[in-house]
């Protein structure tokens, strides 16, 4: 008894390696055919890449792409063109269309940039050497206190640019204001000011009050739309009232030097980032 199933045994020994050594040559066998199919199918990805982003398909609408400014999609164009079909002329074509099209932007830009330098330019300009300040002044009218005007001034020093408001009474009596307004198109703005601190007022054969304040982020969102508006007025209100539409140098003056300050805080802006990238660099 004790033979038969050690015979028993044995045999199945034998069997399970003879079927262990046909399954591995069976997995070395598709291991084989996998790689095999890897390996071609890599040779004719290129090739079948190549068929999907063809010349012709791929510039079917670049002078759309060109019109609309979409540079993106045409680098995108040229990088296929060029892994794909690199000798082909609609690469050479698409290529000097992303050429054209950044140089004109790049002449755009730069041409933009001098339009707005020359905002600042043009103002009158004045530098006070004890505290280091430039101030900036529209170039139409010089603001005298005993005059009626309304206009906008800029200062700038090493660390900022800043916006101040200046509105002006003249005359034969005194209107004793103790408020301000600005308005256009029927839009006013509450000018606020400390009437002990921020009003003077003098006289001579007739009289003139003033006031000079800080722009702050409020009223110059206002004055933007304001210099746009068709009917721009003002008005100094207390005991009695002064309103008048402002002239078009008032207007102009003030749109100039909105623009002028847009410049310099760009440029301010843009000194403090490159000072920013230079201390990380360590440079």
């Amino acid at each position: 008894m004790k033979i038969k199933y050690l015979i028993l045994i044995s045999c199945s020994t034998i069997i399970s390696s003879c079927n262990n050594g046909e399954m591995e040559r069976k997995i070395q066998s598709l291991t084989s055919e996998v790689t095999q199919l890897r390996d071609s199918l890599n040779k004719v990805m290129p090739e079948l890449e190549g068929y999907r982003n063809s010349p012709e398909k791929l510039c079917s609408n670049i002078d759309e792409l060109y019109k609309a400014g979409d540079i993106y999609e045409l680098k995108s164009i040229k990088d296929k063109l060029e892994k794909y079909h690199p000798e082909s002329k609609e690469y050479t074509i698409v290529k000097d269309l992303v050429s054209k099209y950044e140089s004109e932007q790049l002449k755009k830009a730069e041409e933009e940039k001098k339009t707005r330098l020359m905002a600042v330019s043009k103002l009158r300009k004045k530098y006070d050497d004890i505290n280091h300040t430039t101030w900036y002044y529209n170039p139409y009218f010089t603001h005298y206190t005993n005059s009626n005007h309304t206009s906008l001034y800029m200062g700038k020093n090493e660390n900022s640019v800043w916006l101040r408001l200046m509105m002006s009474y003249e005359g034969e009596d005194w209107i004793f204001f103790d408020s301000a307004y600005l308005s256009y198109d029927g839009n006013t703005y509450y000018v606020p000011f400390d009437k002990y601190r921020e009003k003077e007022t003098e006289n001579d054969t007739r009289v003139w009050e003033w006031i000079d304040v800080n722009v702050d982020d409020e009223m110059l969102s206002f004055l933007k739309k304001m210099v746009n508006g068709k009917s721009v007025k003002m008005r100094l209100s207390g005991k009695y009232s002064h309103t008048r539409n402002l002239t078009s140098s008032e207007i102009k003056g003030i749109k100039d030097v909105l623009i002028a300050y847009d410049v310099l805080k760009a440029e301010m802006h843009k000194e403090a980032k490159d000072e920013l990238l230079k201390s990380l660099k360590g440079e």
